[in-house]
């Protein structure tokens, strides 16, 4: 389906790429329009073309806009316009490091993310959990039939993309789309270029006019310029090391302390542990639960210790004697 003028509008507003009249006419108009008991107004393609021509001309006011309403005055569920939706939660960024929320329409359920921190962690739906950079904006949303999970990136990030192999984890660039079905990798995009650096598992990298793509090992990263081919070139240790710098990805432990390895995993996946027997956090042990999920972390450590485990919501209960 082809952009309307309003979709363009916005997307640039989310890019930073409009005048500062134009983005402060958008915010007042978006803060004004704030969904009223759970409703929002419907808004016809005619009346967003009206909106468009209003916000990017110069004889309305802000006060004008604010204002402007559809011309049918009726009201329905929430059913918006998608880039009205992702336009809207950088009008909260003021109070929050970031924000999550979901919106329900017709094609799924949607999380929302913009960092303004240097870096904000974010656990999608999935247990996919991503590392994002200061202003950096994300959407991740799944087909109606779950068969599919998608993600929308304007920024840097990097993914520890959950395990699932019946669910491809689905990430649109603009002319490039990144395809995993669970792996490791950081990806920025910018003005012109696109750039893949794979930690772990396998990554394909396709573009409008290479529908094929090309798949991207550990170690390796592509660059890609609008209009230019994908280059593949190998990364050495110092540039794999850096990417993950102030995350929790790296959880490779060598003689560590339970208790230490047990405050890594709380901050990683945002639970809290209570431990029945103390005596589980002196037990030490050698292992790399890098790339690994909540459920199969706690199982390994299942294997090696007297250490048996309950997860409830965001509480892991942890009873055992712990060393063997």
């Amino acid at each position: 389906m082809e952009k309307s003028n309003f979709d363009r509008l916005l997307e640039r507003y989310m890019e930073d790429q409009v005048t500062a009249e134009e983005k402060n006419k958008i915010e007042a108009w978006l803060d004004s329009n704030k969904a009223k008991n759970g409703r929002h107004f419907i808004w016809t393609k005619e009346d967003e073309e009206e909106l468009f021509k209003k916000i990017t001309g110069r004889l309305d006011t802000v006060e004008e806009i604010v204002e402007y309403r559809p011309k049918e005055d009726t009201i329905r569920s929430i059913q918006v316009n998608r880039w009205l939706a992702i336009a809207a939660t950088l009008l909260l960024l003021v109070a929050v490091s970031y924000v999550v929320w979901d919106l329900i329409d017709n094609r799924s359920t949607t999380q929302q993310v913009a960092a303004i921190n240097d870096i904000d962690k974010v656990i999608l739906n999935d247990g996919t959990i991503v590392w994002l950079h200061k202003d950096s904006k994300l959407i991740y949303f799944e087909n109606q039939d779950k068969s599919e999970r998608h993600a929308e990136l304007v920024g840097e990030g990097l993914f520890e993309v959950a395990k699932d192999a019946s669910r491809p984890f689905i990430i649109d660039c603009g002319e490039i789309k990144v395809k995993v079905l669970g792996t490791s990798f950081n990806l920025k995009t910018g003005k012109g270029t696109i750039e893949l650096k794979v930690l772990t598992g396998k990554v394909n990298l396709s573009s409008a006019t290479n529908k094929e793509g090309i798949d991207v090992e550990p170690n390796n990263k592509v660059i890609y310029a609008v209009k230019g081919d994908l280059e593949k070139v190998s990364m050495d240790k110092t540039e794999v090391n850096t990417l993950a710098m102030r995350t929790e990805y790296n959880m490779q432990f060598r003689n560590a302390a339970m208790d230490q390895i047990i405050n890594k995993i709380e901050r990683k996946f945002d639970v809290k542990f209570k431990v029945d027997n103390k005596q589980v956090n002196k037990c030490k042990i050698t292992a790399d639960f890098t790339d690994h999920s909540l459920e199969s972390t706690l199982r390994m450590i299942s294997e090696v210790l007297d250490f048996e485990y309950e997860i409830n919501g965001s509480t892991v209960t942890v009873t055992g004697s712990g060393c063997k």
